[in-house]
């Protein structure tokens, strides 16, 4: 049996001194400068990627592809390696 969230005594009194805090605002004059920094930020130059500092195109398209594929090429013949081994087809692993 799971006990509700709402019926947990003390939330009344949470509740109440939330409700009896301050509210509190920024100034105009904050609120002008936040947004004007916002829409710098928004309307700035794009970030650069970080792969066009000094690296072509063809390492992005062509190496890193054939190095996943090395890496899933070694992983099954490791797997293959050590299903071998346990079925005793080959030595131990």
């Amino acid at each position: 049996m799971s006990v509700d969230r709402d019926d947990q005594p003390g939330d009344e009194d949470l509740l109440s001194s939330l409700a009896r805090l301050p509210i509190c605002d920024i100034s105009q004059r904050r609120s002008r400068q936040l947004r004007r920094r916002c829409h710098a930020l928004l309307q700035g130059e794009p970030p650069m990627d970080r792969w066009s500092l000094g690296v072509d195109g063809a390492f992005r398209r062509e190496i890193v592809p054939a190095l996943g594929g090395v890496w899933c090429l070694a992983y099954l013949a490791e797997i293959v390696r050590c299903t071998a081994a346990i079925y005793g087809y080959l030595g131990n692993p």
